[in-house]
């Protein structure tokens, strides 16, 4: 039975470890601009990259990747998962040093849902409103607060 998505990453790959033996750890650290939400010792880290969702564990090929807004999934050094929601941003691992350089992200706890759904709603609005092609930053900045609103709210539901 798969549990998570930790065991989605693991069972596409070529090979499968017992759920009891840890693939080992790396570090990851994740900061935005104004703090750093996260760094430790982690077992696998999946992301929201530009180009599809992607997932990095320990020993992984030197890589730098674009980020969409989306949900961060961590496994930690204890087999326990924890969600974040970033608002887009890069990737960078080598050495198993991973970083994660983020417009802005939230930990579960973090994330007012009330104001997530507001802002969910005016960027709908927004994208419904007529917009010619003179208003295309408008429709890309109202696109881009809709995928940071909807994965806020996905974190904040535990999806």
């Amino acid at each position: 039975m798969v549990d998570g998505i930790r065991d989605v990453f693991l069972l596409s790959t070529t090979y499968h470890l017992p759920p009891t033996k840890m693939a080992g750890l790396f570090n990851l650290q994740i900061v935005t601009p104004e703090r750093e939400i996260f760094n430790g010792p982690v077992e696998m880290v999946a992301l929201p990259g530009s180009d599809g969702s992607f997932g990095v564990m320990r020993n992984h090929a030197p890589l730098i990747a674009s980020l969409d807004a989306g949900q961060v999934t961590i496994t930690d050094d204890q087999g326990q998962d924890m969600f974040m929601a970033i608002g887009g941003g890069f990737f960078q691992v080598s050495d198993n040093q991973a970083m994660v350089l983020a417009d802005s992200a939230e930990d579960r706890a973090e994330i007012d849902v009330a104001r997530a759904q507001e802002a969910e709603q005016r960027a709908r609005a927004r994208l419904a409103g007529q917009m010619g092609a003179e208003y295309e930053l408008q429709r890309e900045r109202a696109e881009s607060a809709l995928k940071r609103a909807q994965a806020r709210l996905r974190v904040a539901a535990g999806r």
